[in-house]
């Protein structure tokens, strides 16, 4: 760990993956930075010549507010692509990112020349997320049409020529939803990923591995009860969508039987 000052950790380099900070939540952690609550260090990248913050932003901006100059870091070699490949998966414990932040990762991810050669399951670890979410985020990417063409004009040169757009009426084409055997799969992909999560947090604190301050132990208890409750309604949809199948396929079996019995008496 390094105490730095904030006025050499940079904030520019789009290490921001979340759409906007919770302000309630910097105004919460300045309160208790001025009450003398210790909080866990910010996570930053060196690449040599600048520090680049990765994880902790509610509490850099809660330190800059009190006034306080520097702030303990967690120091680690590397480029503002690493920070910014952290920060994608920075959500596990604290704030978690929101539907709409983590959307936008996985958009950033599957536009970049080497994050978007991992598989659906690897980003999907990464951020948090299940496989199948990347997989439909990738599906629905449609390739941009061109607005203008090149091309050899008369007198032998090259032009440009703006395309018109053709009025088409727009309709609303009816999404393709997932089978009831993805949606059970991918649900049950993410009961699985929160269950490790759950077991990790669980572990660190039956072996005291984690030399806790107070607000990482509220921070943790809230992680352990969120991810609790979203494994239970995960659990109990996964199930009715189980019981579901197997009613269909019984009813399916049934009807069958029926046909064949029918064909013979013919």
């Amino acid at each position: 760990m390094k105490r730095l000052n904030l006025a050499v950790i940079r904030i520019d380099g789009g290490t921001q993956v979340r759409k906007q900070l919770n302000q309630d939540k910097v105004q919460e952690y300045a309160d208790l930075m001025r009450e003398k609550v210790e909080f866990p260090p910010i996570t930053v990248f060196f690449d040599g010549s600048d520090y680049w913050l990765s994880a902790g932003f509610h509490r850099y901006f809660a330190t800059k507010q009190i006034g306080n100059v520097s702030i303990d870091c967690d120091v680690k070699e590397g480029t503002v692509r690493d920070a910014k490949l952290f920060a994608y998966g920075s959500n596990k414990h604290g704030i978690p990112h929101t539907s709409e932040d983590n959307r936008q990762i996985v958009l950033d991810m599957i536009k970049d020349s080497e994050w978007s050669k991992w598989s659906n399951a690897q980003i999907g670890k990464h951020i948090g997320v299940s496989g199948m979410t990347i997989g439909r985020i990738r599906k629905s990417l449609e390739e941009t049409p061109k607005e203008e063409v090149t091309y050899i004009n008369k007198h032998g040169k090259e032009a440009t020529m703006k395309l018109k757009k053709p009025k088409v009426e727009v309709k609303e084409e009816p999404k393709e939803e997932p089978s009831v055997e993805e949606k059970i799969q991918e649900l049950t992909d993410t009961i699985v990923i929160l269950d490790k999560e759950l077991t990790e947090a669980r572990d660190i604190i039956a072996t005291k591995r984690w030399n806790a301050t107070e607000i990482e132990v509220e921070d943790i208890h809230d992680t352990v009860v969120n991810l609790r409750e979203q494994i239970r309604v995960l659990e109990i949809d996964n199930k009715a969508l189980r019981d579901s199948r197997d009613m269909y396929q019984q009813r399916n079996a049934e009807l069958i039987r029926q046909v064949k019995s029918l064909s013979k008496k013919k």
